[in-house]
């Protein structure tokens, strides 16, 4: 209760109403004395401790019942109607179970919170003797709090993986989406018992237990029985994305109203939309040149990004794998024969890469020009992996230009950490401009977030 004092108070800030901290310490301690389910008590009391002046009687009725009786949530305002639409959406997917609980969590993330104040606090509801967990008869506030923090856990996931497979929404969107979804669930969390996640589902980690986990560290700083375990992760992200696109392409299936014909289609019955036309959401299959730097430094990560992509073909046209260190080889057919590790270990044989030569980027993108002067187009988006270390060779920006000109987008991930990017054997700061984006790849984690916006 709390957390939503200290929202209703930012509200009336922003909204230009003074609050003093003298004023907010008030009204916090005057919850112990007064129901927040009684409407009358708990505007007494707010109305009370808030309001300075008595002109500002008006106003604060206005903003109160704007923030506690109007169930559209505040982040409402500025959204338009398909991000409201995904919201009700997802709350009506939560309530398909018709489990009390389910209703209570699906109500409070479209804006009322009266279910979820119902069960705030000790006062025994007047309920029947027996227990039925789907109407809540019968149980005690304490039982309803524990499922309604289980539920909440499980639903972190959920809503995440609900807002990654809205395609049909821009990514900024999608991102907002997630993000509004979280949040209300874990407000929604922090209302009914502090700290939740610590007891119920997965821990969340502290910042500096993160740095010790597998998933954040650098590529090259990974012991090499860590490799496997790396790998392993790969594997895992590769099949949470396949069973997320299996889930888009349900969705999609289901489709979405035409408008333009319903509207068609119901002229000739007066303007009543009789005949609801549907159209199926379609997404173009892309195509991926990758080219993979695999002298010694990047050796592993670009291991780990080829995995992935090979992992993940089907949800491309066509991907066409390629390594260099000084010279562009081709090595996809080596994957139709061989898995990953031996396919690349045939690819360095049979063309005589040899490992230990310090990379030259100009002299293996102009190779790649001379051998494969077709393989870009506009339907192309070019992958590059290295760390652009071109050990003080000149970077002839100019082929790096030309392959960037047949692409529909040029993207590069760089497995080294940010911060040493711009040392002076690299040549980043000559291929950035060049780049749609260049990206930091130095972890299982950034690899994980780059492949979701890739595929989704």
């Amino acid at each position: 209760m709390i957390s939503m004092m200290l929202q209703f108070t930012n509200y009336l800030r922003y909204e230009g109403f003074t609050v003093s901290t003298a004023a907010l310490h008030n009204a916090i301690a005057s919850l112990e004395w007064v129901n927040p389910v009684k409407k009358e008590q708990f505007y007494a009391a707010m109305e009370a401790c808030l309001v300075q002046n008595i002109e500002d009687r008006e106003k604060f009725s206005r903003y109160f019942r704007r923030f506690f009786e109007d169930k559209t949530p505040l982040a409402f305002e500025h959204q338009d109607a398909s991000f409201r639409m995904q919201v009700a959406e997802f709350a009506k997917e939560i309530r398909i179970d018709g489990n009390y609980v389910s209703h209570i969590i699906a109500d409070y993330i479209e804006g009322d919170v009266l279910g979820l104040m119902e069960n705030i606090g000790d006062e025994i509801p007047f309920r029947p003797v027996y227990n039925d967990v789907a109407s809540g008869s019968g149980m005690t506030k304490e039982q309803v709090r524990k499922e309604i923090i289980k539920r909440i856990n499980l639903l972190v996931d959920e809503a995440e993986d609900f807002a990654t497979v809205s395609y049909h929404m821009p990514r900024d969107k999608r991102e907002a989406l997630s993000d509004f979804l979280l949040e209300r669930l874990k407000e929604a969390a922090a209302l009914i018992k502090p700290d939740p996640f610590n007891k119920f589902g997965r821990r969340q980690l502290m910042p500096w237990e993160k740095q010790r986990t597998i998933s954040t560290i650098s590529f090259d700083k990974l012991a090499l029985d860590e490799h496997e375990k790396v790998r392993a992760e790969v594997e895992k992200i590769a099949q949470k994305l396949k069973d997320a696109l299996s889930r888009q392409k349900r969705r999609s299936s289901r489709g979405h109203i035409d408008i333009k014909n319903t509207i068609r289609k119901s002229m000739k019955y007066g303007g009543i939309p009789f005949k609801i036309s549907m159209k199926t959401a379609s997404r173009k299959k892309g195509k991926i040149v990758a080219l993979c730097d695999i002298s010694m430094s990047v050796a592993f990560a670009a291991q780990f990004m080829l995995l992935l992509l090979y992992r993940l073909q089907n949800r491309f046209s066509k991907i066409r794998s390629f390594v260099f260190i000084r010279n562009t080889f081709e090595i996809s057919h080596f994957f139709t024969k061989h898995p990953l590790e031996v396919a690349l270990q045939k690819a360095v044989q049979q063309h005589n890469i040899g490992m230990g030569q310090l990379t030259n980027y100009a002299n293996s993108f102009k190779s790649f020009l001379d051998s494969y002067p077709n393989v870009i187009n506009k339907d192309t988006t070019l992958l590059i992996m290295g760390d652009a270390l071109n050990n003080h060779n000149d970077p002839k920006v100019e082929y790096l230009k030309k392959m960037a000109e047949k692409a529909a987008r040029t993207i590069w991930l760089n497995p080294e950490e940010k911060q040493y990017w711009y040392s002076p054997s690299s040549a980043v700061s000559d291929y950035e401009p060049i780049c749609t984006q260049m990206v930091e790849c130095a972890t299982i984690d950034q690899l994980s977030d780059f492949a979701k916006k890739l595929i989704l």
